[in-house]
């Protein structure tokens, strides 16, 4: 056998043996031991709310003619848009550029800056001085995290809760791909104007007590192909280039030969 003929199946061999090598594991230790147990504090910060949130104001009183009057019109047969998040853009309360929420009978309350809890404590304190033991329930429903790259299934997932992590995140969109860089996911995080990027390490532990383990709205979460994958797809381009240059020389041969 040729000299290049062997170097080219051992280079096939090689990636395909890496590629089916390929062990998923998160926060993995290969130290611990059975039945032993690691605390690892928790460091998240409370997100605050910002102009273009969304949120699901509901107050319940025992008068019903009184929750009538605060009850937010529902469309659910849509399924379509529900299950999409639209619903929400459309019954539910929007905080606005100076960072209020106008809520019916209440007037326009401050919400920007505060948390979810935080706005809460404004609306039933505003609340009670009109009713007596109503009952206020605000949830934030406008908690979007969009996936790209080396996921089971990329797009968009709406969070109907005050916050997520990381890896509970990762979990709703079907896990990570065998082709996944587990130690260099992207988080691109919208501010103030600007944008921040940060990079996570789903195989280090230390990320649990970390504030980055923790996702923000609008997050965009890119999960970096392996070195494996991009030479896979690289040496099938250079297949097919090569495949095409050979069936073109022979085309030519045949023709030259036919003429002759």
């Amino acid at each position: 056998m040729k000299t290049s003929n062997l170097i080219f199946f051992v280079i096939i061999f090689v990636m395909i043996f890496s590629s089916c090598n390929r062990r998923v594991r998160y926060i993995y230790n290969e130290d611990q031991k059975n039945d032993s147990v690691y605390v690892y504090k928790n460091k998240s910060e409370q997100y605050r709310l910002k102009p273009s949130d969304v949120l699901h104001v509901k107050i319940i009183t025992t008068d019903p003619k009184i929750n009538e009057l605060f009850k937010i019109e529902t469309r659910s047969g849509n399924n379509v848009r529900a299950s999409s998040g639209g619903e929400f853009y459309l019954s539910g309360f929007t905080v606005n550029d100076s960072g209020f929420v106008q809520i019916p009978i209440l007037g326009s309350l401050p919400a920007a800056g505060k948390t979810v809890q935080e706005f809460r404590s404004v609306v039933t304190s505003k609340t009670n001085e009109f009713l007596n033991n109503a009952i206020v329930s605000v949830k934030f429903v406008s908690f979007k995290v969009s996936f790209l790259g080396e996921v089971k299934n990329e797009g968009s997932i709406f969070i109907y809760q005050d916050n997520i992590d990381i890896l509970e995140a990762i979990a709703r969109v079907g896990g990570i791909t065998e082709y996944g860089k587990m130690t260099n996911v992207t988080v691109v995080r919208q501010g103030e104007n600007q944008r921040f990027v940060y990079k996570l390490d789903l195989t280090d532990r230390q990320l649990l007590s970390s504030n980055k383990f923790y996702l923000y709205p609008d997050d965009i979460v890119i999960v970096e192909p392996m070195n494996a994958k991009i030479a896979r797809m690289n040496f099938k381009d250079y297949f097919y280039f090569f495949s095409a240059i050979s069936s073109a020389i022979t085309t030519t041969v045949i023709m030259i030969s036919l003429f002759k």
